[in-house]
């Protein structure tokens, strides 16, 4: 039992211990093996990789020192066909011409430097190559994307560890956009959608280009609208390696992660292990009662004491190479779970280097000294004649067990204070009181298709169990599309930025959006409702309140709700367009539900869908599990949180058994004696109970000041609500003391029952 409770409790930790070091190894090298990454900046709009194909054209005019530039304009889930007809959805992007000569990316078919020359160039993953055309080559085989015809000119790795997402399928220029997207068309000098590319510069060798900040920003201001709309107000040049965890945000899909999160998971993971290595120690050391009569028949057989603690430390050893290896077994196991979890690409097994390798083994032998080394100590340290004639048990004292239990108390105790408030913060976010209401609502997508949506509402209306159905551009979850202008106001002009929601009547049904004014105007091109908040702000304008640019007069007011997350602090004006359905090409097409059996009905309409479009099964999302995206991460990480806690408990109550173990070996006799003279076994139970509290109260030095620190952590991590926290640490406080307590009635309930007389034979 001591070397299974010893090797669960290290292999699960080595578990925690591999996948978090494999996490954090490759968030740190990102991008590691893009050859002059040093030298490539990306340009950014304030705190916003707000950047357009003509930026760099101008800069590149205008400033020698660019060596050269590259642009990226996001991606997207598009129906790709080969000439047998085998057709699939693949994630297709959209990047400048020199995309992979400039990021240095070779190629395992055709030739970086022209594999997308010409428009009509394509180049494929090698996943992507191989679904389209199994062990056939690729190169020079045609392909359509979305109708569009394509001919493959290259072959590249899957992409991987990098800010560009890992799971892009196809690479096609950006020139070809503007038929997939017509505002964010390369061609147009007015720059009309500012984000529509992410723009990096390539200097030449030596060059800083912090030097040129502020003559960019007075460039940028003769021709960017974003500055002379006052949207945005300096430029940011952000190192290629730094953007990963930078304050830096992008609506194109790159890759990015919170370093706080990286020191969270890495700290957490080094508590776990800190407190497994203790729990070997208090488990050693309590065993030391019951070997230190092996030990000194050993020495009273003439072996040196040297030799009894490098035995001991052999048998750490040997221990913690076990549950190494148990650990990787689990970690592997366990490594889909923690992709999903953690959001980041692991490959524990890939990953692992010469150099690696070499650390992993230097780490579980230090770590076998120092979980060795106590109990070596104590048992190699005593006179063999006073073990045998029994003074070892009478000799021996508990500072080591008490001082780790203390330890791993009070962090347990921290632990549990986070986790619980964590997942009071989230269950307060994600039950916020929106501004608007939803059901079963799916979420269809409409792969760009113009044709056959007509058909779909008519088809799906007939379902008996849809309720409405919806054509949109935008959701509240995804803040609709932002329309920035400005209003003359006076003699000057106000500059808005309007979050615009642009749908048919059913929209507002299906969310509920409460109308608070309707002036009965026709629904069409040239009207708009406003949100409350909205018309506030209009009304303080100089002028025709109830006109708004583009000729589009009010046609009433609704009431304010949240887009996107409740987190957010940038708050937007409301715009809502209702149209006639036939008028609009939605972004995604909605259909409600009523109650029942939702997984069938979400299969009736996805296997509508695929046969109206004819295309692959394309995959529907309900409504509630997009909202629940948006918080994702404080949602794993309230999922981490516990998964750490659960393990701290259960390693903090292995020690606290061991300790237990001992400390009622060592007080058998004194137990035998008082109840000789009249001790009853609830008197004996209850103060080893006592002496237990004692150490827990003990614990709160430790866990108090963990507590307030983590929590302080959490709610800049969730900045949300401003509730009193003071009764949370006092929970878990309770919680550890109760778990600890049974814990100790469980184990000492047996030696209080014994016949004093049998221990004091013993003796």
């Amino acid at each position: 039992m001591f070397a299974a409770i010893n090797v669960a409790g290290l292999a699960v930790s080595f578990m925690f211990i591999l996948l978090i070091a494999d996490m954090v190894t490759r968030q740190l090298t990102v991008d590691s093996d893009v050859p002059d990454a040093d030298r490539i900046f990306i340009f950014s709009a304030d705190s916003n990789a707000w950047g357009h194909y003509q930026l760099g054209l101008k800069f590149q005019d205008r400033y020698p020192e660019i060596e050269d530039w590259s642009a990226y304009g996001g991606l997207m889930e598009l129906l790709c066909k080969q000439a047998d007809d085998n057709e699939l959805i693949m994630t297709v992007s959209f990047v400048k011409k020199n995309y992979f000569e400039f990021f240095g990316r070779k190629l395992i078919e055709g030739r970086a430097s022209d594999a997308l020359v010409s428009d009509n160039n394509a180049v494929l993953t090698r996943s992507a190559a191989y679904s389209l055309f199994g062990n056939e080559s690729a190169i020079g085989k045609n392909i359509s994307i979305s109708g569009m015809p394509f001919v493959v000119n290259g072959v590249v790795e899957d992409i991987d560890n990098s800010i560009f997402p890992n799971h892009i399928q196809v690479f096609i220029p950006i020139d070809n956009i503007k038929h997939f997207n017509s505002s964010a068309d390369i061609d147009d000098v007015h720059m009309g959608n500012a984000g529509s590319a992410m723009v990096f510069f390539k200097y030449v060798e030596g060059f800083d280009p912090s030097s040129r900040l502020k003559d960019m920003e007075d460039y940028v201001k003769e021709f960017f609208w974003i500055y002379q709309y006052g949207n945005a107000h300096g430029v940011r040049m952000t190192p290629m390696h730094d953007f990963y965890f930078s304050d830096i945000s992008s609506w194109l899909g790159i890759m990015q992660y919170d370093f706080t999160k990286v020191v969270i998971f890495l700290i957490a993971g080094i508590i776990i292990l800190l407190m497994a290595v203790g729990n070997y120690v208090s488990m050693s050391v309590a065993q030391t009662v019951y070997r230190a009569k092996e030990m000194a028949t050993r020495r009273l057989l003439g072996t040196s004491r040297s030799s009894v603690f490098w035995r001991m430390i052999e048998e750490s050893l040997l221990m913690t190479v076990v549950a190494f290896i148990v650990g990787l077994l689990l970690a592997k196991a366990a490594e889909p779970y923690a992709i999903n979890l953690l959001n980041v690409k692991l490959d524990i097994i890939g990953d692992i280097t010469w150099v690696s390798a070499l650390c992993w083994v230097a780490f579980v032998m230090l770590l076998s000294l120092v979980s060795g080394f106590i109990p070596a100590s104590i048992l190699s340290g005593y006179n063999p004649l006073e073990v045998v004639k029994g003074g070892f048990r009478r000799k021996t004292k508990m500072v080591y067990l008490r001082i780790l239990n203390v330890m791993q108390s009070g962090l347990t105790i921290a632990l549990l204070a986070c986790s619980i408030y964590l997942g009071i913060q989230i269950y307060s976010v994600l039950n916020a009181p929106l501004g608007y209401e939803y059901g079963n609502v799916l979420v269809c997508p409409t792969n760009n298709m113009r044709n056959n949506l007509t058909t779909f509402r008519t088809e799906v209306s007939k379902l008996p169990f849809v309720k409405n159905v919806s054509f949109a551009q935008g959701t509240p979850n995804d803040g609709g599309n932002n329309m920035t202008t400005r209003i003359q106001s006076g003699d000057s002009a106000v500059t808005f930025s309007f979050q615009i929601f642009k749908a048919d009547s059913a929209f507002v049904k299906i969310f509920n959006i409460q109308i608070t004014e309707d002036r009965k105007l026709a629904n069409s091109w040239n009207s708009v409702y406003v949100s409350e908040d909205a018309y506030k702000d209009l009304e303080k304008l100089e002028g025709n309140k109830d006109k708004l640019p583009f000729n589009s007069t009010i046609a009433g007011q609704f009431k304010d709700f949240k887009i996107r997350s409740i987190l957010q602090k940038d708050k937007h004006p409301l715009l809502m367009q209702v149209l006639p359905t036939d008028s609009i090409w939605p972004w995604r097409v909605l259909v409600e539900v009523s109650d029942g059996d939702l997984g069938y009905y979400k299969q009736q309409i996805d296997t509508l869908i695929s046969q109206i479009y004819d295309l692959p099964m394309l995959d529907s999302q309900w409504y509630g599990d997009m909202v629940n995206d948006t918080y994702r991460d404080i949602i794993n990480m309230n999922k981490v949180m516990i998964i750490f806690t659960c393990v701290a408990l259960l390693v903090s109550l292995l020690g606290l058994t061991a300790m237990n173990i001992y400390m009622i070996s060592q007080r058998k006799r004194d137990i035998a004696v008082r109840k000789v003279f009249g001790s009853t076994a609830r008197i004996e139970i209850a103060s080893l109970m006592h002496y237990s509290l004692n150490s827990i109260l003990i614990s709160l030095v430790i866990a108090v000041p963990l507590s307030v620190i983590g929590m302080a952590k959490i709610y800049d991590f969730v900045p949300y609500g401003d509730m009193p926290t003071w009764w949370i640490p006092i929970a878990a406080f309770v919680v550890v003391v109760a778990v600890s307590l049974v814990s100790v009635y469980l184990i000492g309930r047996k030696a209080v029952n014994e016949n004093p007389v049998d221990n004091i034979k013993t003796e």
